[in-house]
């Protein structure tokens, strides 16, 4: 048996073994990976579908603390004032495919702390400058909308106009340009804005996307091996393309070595 299977013990075979473990041993973490993606995605999908009433946002965002992962987009409820003074115009903005500005405003919370606020969405009007949009009501508000995590900072920051001017909405850059208050750690999009807004679309993930590749993966991690066991089986009936030369003598069953 040993000397039937020798061959196995080759350089070229023990290469080739090789490479096909380090190939399932890759497409298996793939796999898993993809599945860990699919499942974040899928409960995302199901907190933003989900039904009933906003949480409040002390329970899910307290002052000083980080927007953990699984409170993202989750709908909250907050009372405050507005700081008019210090409104931001977001350009360069996407929503549902519509290019155009948001228009945001500190929400002035009861512990003196700040909840940024994206009032709402106005397309483009092609002139290359803000449109005219709502003001921020004045005296107590109560907001609610969904959580979002701050954004990478990019492009620049400016002060113009009575408004601060950006392209992303980083919390830690806008900080600077705004009032003496702590910015709470992410931000809302109101989900029901003042009439001459459009709400920011709510997001959606494709969690089947991940599920199917990670299913690819795992067949490829379950090909591999089959693939293995035929040029195993195509090496002892001697089939020419055998990966190392060596085969049987279909006449006598005897192994030969191809010089």
């Amino acid at each position: 048996m040993f000397q039937r299977f020798g061959f196995l013990t080759s350089a070229r075979w023990l290469g080739l073994t090789a490479a096909a473990i380090v190939v399932v041993v890759v497409c298996t973490l793939l796999a898993q990976w993809q599945w860990g993606r699919a499942e974040e995605r899928a409960e995302a999908n199901a907190r933003i579908d989900a039904d009933g009433a906003p949480a409040a946002l002390e329970e899910v965002l307290p002052a000083g603390s980080a927007l953990d992962d699984q409170d993202r987009w989750t709908l909250v409820e907050a009372t405050g004032a507005y700081d008019t003074d210090h409104e931001i115009v977001l350009r360069a903005r996407t929503n549902d495919g519509v290019n155009g500005y948001e228009f945001a405003t500190p929400l002035v919370l009861g512990d003196g702390t700040a909840l940024l606020v994206v009032r709402g969405f106005i397309a483009s009007d092609g002139s290359g400058s803000a449109p005219d949009h709502p003001p921020a009501p004045s005296g107590e508000v109560t907001v609610v909308g969904r959580l979002y995590e701050s954004e990478p900072a990019a492009g620049r920051v400016d002060a113009e106009a009575g408004a601060v001017r950006a392209r992303r909405l980083s919390i830690d850059r806008l900080a600077e340009h705004l009032g003496d208050y702590e910015l709470r750690a992410a931000w809302i999009g109101e989900a029901e804005p003042a009439d001459g807004f459009t709400a920011l679309e709510t997001p959606s993930f494709r969690a089947w996307q991940n599920y199917s590749y990670a299913v690819q993966w795992a067949l490829f991690a379950a090909l591999v091996p089959l693939g293995w066991v035929v040029l195993i089986r195509r090496e002892l009936r001697g089939e020419p393309d055998g990966p190392v030369g060596r085969g049987v003598n279909r006449r006598t069953g005897s192994h030969s070595t191809a010089r």
